[in-house]
């Protein structure tokens, strides 16, 4: 994965209005909808078995958006389209029903990407603020190893992070980081080990879906 391959293209996105918020309402929505709906979990249904992570309450716009699609049962029947070796696997909405919405960027400098990371991807067109696109989201499989003095604008503690578990220190501040994975790390390797095509396709689908856990 080159730095921005998590990029999306606008030309992609089409209507799915029983999802779709109105531009100028997702932060007053998504902050109401967050207020009432707590829960911090997810589980990540797999073949190769389940994913379970955690959702930062630091980015209450993120959290609030992915348990509203969720609970809609935007991602009963998805899959993980993109699998870069060493780095990612992406996965969300098809080309034909990606959402029109964004949400705003919620950059916060604790919120690394290390192994394990559950970002929101974001759109390459037109997009400054790099706000994050509603559905497409990467966890991080690996990602590289750094030295010491790569990591000198972090603190200790996350330096020691990226030296011992590994990440993508170059993603940092590009995309928002919003939850991180608890369970489930041996499944992550084993969907990262997926044979792929040239363009970091599957060869065989890997389809998912999402539940809240209480």
């Amino acid at each position: 994965m080159k730095n921005h391959l998590l990029l999306l293209s606008l030309f992609s996105l089409s209507a799915c209005h029983q999802y779709n918020i109105e531009q100028a309402e997702v932060t007053k929505t998504l902050t109401e909808f967050g207020q009432k709906n707590k829960e911090t979990r997810l589980k990540i249904h797999t073949k190769a078995g389940d994913l379970t992570v955690r959702l930062y309450e630091e980015t209450p716009l993120h959290r609030a958006n992915i348990l509203r699609l969720v609970k809609a049962g935007y991602y009963d029947d998805r899959e993980f389209y993109r699998i870069v070796s060493g780095v990612a696997v992406q996965g969300g909405g098809g080309m034909g029903d990606q959402l029109k919405y964004t949400v705003p960027a919620e950059f916060r400098p604790r919120l690394i990407h290390k192994k394990g990371a559950l970002a929101m991807a974001r759109y390459s067109e037109k997009n400054p603020a790099k706000a994050s696109s509603p559905t497409e989201f990467f966890l991080i499989t690996k990602g590289r190893f750094y030295d010491a003095d790569e990591l000198k604008k972090y603190p200790t503690d996350l330096r020691e992070i990226y030296l011992k578990q590994g990440g993508e220190m170059l993603y940092d501040g590009e995309y928002t980081v919003f939850g991180e994975l608890t369970e489930g790390f041996e499944v992550l390797d084993q969907l990262a080990r997926q044979p792929i095509t040239e363009g970091d396709k599957p060869l065989r689908a890997v389809t998912f879906s999402v539940e809240v856990l209480e």
